[in-house]
């Protein structure tokens, strides 16, 4: 930031100069003067009235008097013991007065999106941001005014006092005699050949199937195992979290939205299988009923899928059609017939738009199946209304492990019942720190689908140059055409044969549309923070004192963009407390001797080696979305400057380039990063996000846009800036008579010099670097694909490979550039690029280059492009 204390010092100087009490900058004894205006007096008597009010009150009292009676003796004593002195209240026009700091009131993050104004200012009210949090798991019985058995079994007491008297409905008769299956039963016998009889015969087998189908995927919610499990929840959790936090103000507005007589649809980030029955808990803890869950037939196991069928879990397939060849009617009937019977009960619902758990720690592309069930309903006419509820979940410490055998390429292993008991026999060992869970604003379907209609898309704002870019400017990337090609969604076909095209499209914007407020609602906690910092600053270790520093500027960064962080106290202490949480496995804490002066000096060194750095990025990855724009800007003026004449002080040998460029340029990565963030919600262009993100790297100013000022006056940067914070804080509006957007496209930029703002530069590259790596060793082997089409699972363990070896080897600047999650993005962002393209040959996906990059000239242009990204 730039240093304006010279400046202030100078003006505090002079103020001090005309106190007499003040004399080098320090309070003077004053004695002399207090004696003539009864200063000692004063402190005298202020002494003397406390001393008779606290010196004897262990005493008792001789009679039973009234507190107030009490305080008002000891205040009237005071007042009439004290003499004011007036000539001090006048020396605040020549001496400098210090105000405490004011308390900074927590970040209320997740507001509904200004696209949909009557849905962010319907029962929202200013003094819900100010709630405060609290922890579940702290219940209130155990105070004073409850009975000794209350105070004593409190858990108990809590949830027997909860309120549990909605009675779920049994849907069965209805699911099975709703016209979508016996229409979905009728397709099916149509499509066999044969004699009546068979026909007959088919028919009640596919009525036996879809009652079996039903049976297994139903849910059977019982209030007392709600109760139970509520009371169990306290006792297990409270021994392996510290805390699960949530913001007062979000549950109290949920609170009013659930009364309702309107479906509540529950959309959170999917990062472990806790999530599934921590939303019920913390929604019994508020009495609120329990929703319907969705979950994978994987969870269906012995115990644990009856506990969760009881919690309200529902089990749906991965894949909806046993055969890729034919779709299996029946089951896509019974799944929708059984939701859309749900919704018509105004049951909430519950399931993850980005399907499975997050292997990276960025949100996953989200998927609309399910959503498109609920779209229909409302279409359908089943519905008049329902609200969406996108919910972000944090973890200090994943409590179901890591991820990093499926990051190095091993299958999955699905869950077993032993499996499950060994699990939570490792989870009872170990510590979990704090959970967070944000409850973004509700906001209405209807409002929603009405507004959607208006919603621009990203080839209106998209600039490509044909002269670099052949393909990209010829694709429209989020045209619904290209959009529909990408999607594997599940809906009926009915839906498809209504809308196509269209609905898919809605769809799918409404699915990033939460994701997106998922992550705008997102909590950060300190292990996030500390791991973001490490890889991205202190690959090769730190002293705690300089990590500080960064941890401190990151925490200030994440409040400015109004996200909450769940975490107080000393910043070493949350540091060490972080490090604990990760285990040396991922971050060793070191205690050094320095070599001067013999003191001991704390160290944290983070794994940067495969495959313990996998998981130590999960935590780090968190984080990137906050910060991805910027992170997207600044690679993109790394690409078009030409960094390496950088020396630790200097800057690039060509320092200026064009705002227009910048943006132009931007726009084609973020195309390219298109499955690995959501830069903007659908409601709102690309450049308005870009302009934003450039507006903070301005105000931040490591971007300078003052050139020709600088120039032509001659001053320093810092004069300019100190000049203009310091009109900002008058409110002269009118400064320089410059109009509120003053960027232009034919605007000139240059990077800020200054070291420090250099570093802060670096590590917002860095933010994306690993993943940029990955995708340029992913396009430097596309070459292989001029030859011959290759499937499209071969090509991807191929190129796991090489990664592997770069990193073994040493080639790889970042160990965890090798993750099989980026690499599968990469393909994506290539096929969304226009790059390569994916079809299906007997049942295999195949992959090749697209006609515009059939090319070495054409190809070796996008490789040199990524090329450019890299330190």
């Amino acid at each position: 930031m730039i240093d304006a204390l010279p400046n202030i010092e100078s003006v505090y100087a002079k103020w001090e100069d005309k106190n007499p009490h003040f004399k080098n900058g320090k309070l003077t004894n004053h004695s002399e003067s207090s004696a003539a205006n009864g200063y000692d007096a004063t402190i005298a008597n202020g002494r003397e009235a406390w001393k008779s009010r606290f010196s004897k009150v262990s005493a008792p009292p001789p009679r039973r008097v009234s507190r107030r009676q009490v305080n008002n003796k000891s205040r009237s004593a005071m007042i009439a013991d004290y003499h004011m002195d007036y000539s001090l209240g006048a020396s605040f026009k020549t001496a400098p007065s210090y105000h405490p700091k004011a308390g900074r009131l927590r970040p209320y993050s997740g507001l509904c999106c200004d696209c949909m104004p009557d849905s962010k200012n319907y029962l929202f009210t200013e003094s819900i941001k100010s709630s405060g949090v609290t922890d579940v798991l702290r219940v209130n019985t155990g105070t004073s005014d409850n009975d000794w058995i209350t105070r004593t079994f409190c858990h108990i007491s809590f949830v027997m006092r909860q309120r549990l008297e909605h009675k779920y409905p049994d849907l069965t008769l209805a699911v099975l005699t709703s016209p979508r299956l016996l229409e979905a039963i009728q397709m099916t016998v149509q499509e066999a050949d044969g004699s009546d009889a068979k026909i007959s015969s088919i028919r009640q087998q596919q009525e036996t199937k879809a009652r079996s189908i039903l049976v297994k995927m139903s849910a059977s919610i019982s209030n007392r195992l709600i109760r139970f499990t509520g009371w169990f929840l306290h006792k297990l959790l409270g021994r392996l979290l510290s805390s699960i936090v949530i913001h007062k103000g979000q549950m109290s507005l949920l609170q009013q939205f659930c009364k309702k007589e309107v479906p509540v649809i529950f959309l959170p980030t999917h990062r472990s299988h806790l999530d599934y029955i921590l939303l019920t808990f913390v929604l019994f803890n508020y009495n609120i009923k329990a929703p319907y869950v969705a979950a994978g037939e994987n969870l269906l196991i012995p115990f644990f899928g009856s506990l969760m069928r009881g919690l309200g879990g529902f089990f749906i397939r991965r894949k909806l059609d046993n055969s890729s060849k034919k779709k299996d009617y029946v089951y896509r009937a019974v799944l929708h017939s059984y939701m859309e019977e749900l919704l018509r009960n105004n049951e909430f619902l519950e399931f993850f738009v980005e399907g499975g758990r997050t292997r990276s720690g960025k949100p996953v592309h989200p998927k609309g199946g399910l959503l498109s069930v609920v779209i229909d309903a409302y279409t359908n006419g089943v519905i008049p209304e329902a609200y969406i509820v996108p919910v972000s979940i944090s973890y200090d410490k994943l409590v179901d492990g890591n991820f990093v055998k499926e990051q190095m390429g091993e299958p999955k292993v699905y869950e077993t019942f032993w499996r499950a008991v060994l699990a939570i026999y490792k989870v009872l060992m170990g510590r979990y720190g704090i959970v967070r869970m944000d409850f973004a604003q509700p906001f209405s379907l209807k409002e929603y689908l009405e507004v959607s209609k208006f919603y621009p898309s990203l080839a209106d704002v998209t600039f490509y140059n044909k002269s670099t870019m052949p393909a990209l400017i010829d694709i429209d990337v989020c045209s619904s055409e290209n959009m529909n090609k990408s999607l594997n969604m599940s809906v009926s076909d009915e839906s498809v044969d209504q809308r196509g095209r269209e609905t898919r499209h809605i769809v799918q914007c409404l699915a990033e549309h939460v994701v997106y407020a998922s992550v705008s609602a997102q909590s950060i906690l300190s292990t996030h923070l500390l791991a973001l910092i490490l890889l991205c600053e202190f690959r090769q270790g730190a002293d705690l004192e300089v990590i500080k520093a960064a941890f401190r500027y990151l925490q200030s960064e994440i409040l400015m963009r109004d996200h909450d962080v769940s975490f107080t106290g000393d910043t070493d202490i949350v540091l060490l407390h972080a490090q604990y949480l990760l285990g040396d496995r991922l971050v060793r804490k070191v205690t050094e001797t320095d070599g001067t002066g013999g003191k001991k000096v704390v160290k944290l060194i983070p794994a940067t080696t495969l495959p313990h750095v996998l998981e130590l990025s999960y935590y780090a990855n968190v984080v990137s979305p906050l910060l991805s724009i910027e992170s997207v800007l600044v690679n993109t003026i790394y690409s078009i400057m030409d960094f390496e004449e950088w020396t630790e002080l200097g800057s690039a040998s060509h320092s200026t380039f064009s705002y227009h460029r910048l943006m132009q340029e931007a726009t084609v990565l973020c195309s390219i990063l298109k499955y690995e963030f959501i830069f903007c919600p659908p409601c709102q262009s690309l450049d308005i996000a870009l302009k934003a993100g450039f507006d903070r790297l301005r105000n931040s100013e490591m971007l300078i846009t003052d050139e020709a000022i600088i120039k032509d006056c001659g001053v320093s940067v810092q004069d300019i800036m100190w000049a203009k914070c310091f009109a900002k804080q008058l409110q002269i509006e009118d400064y320089d008579s410059e109009p509120e957007d003053w960027t232009t496209d034919n605007e000139v930029c240059m990077v800020n010099k200054e070291p420090d703002l250099r570093k802060k530069f670096m590590f917002f590259k860095r933010v994306l670097s690993p993943i940029l790596e990955t995708y340029y060793v992913a396009a430097c082997h596309l070459v292989h694909l001029l030859e011959h089409d290759v499937p499209e699972n071969d090509f991807v363990k191929s190129l796991h490979k090489i990664l592997k070896e770069r990193v073994a080897t040493g080639t790889s600047s970042y160990a965890e550039s090798a993750a099989m999650d980026t690499l599968r993005n990469a393909i994506l962002g290539f096929k969304n690029a226009g790059v390569i393209q994916l079809y299906n040959e007997a049942s295999i996906a195949m992959c090749c280059l697209t006609e515009d990059y059939n090319s070495e000239e054409s190809l070796f242009i996008f490789i040199r492009r990524l090329e450019s990204y890299q330190e």
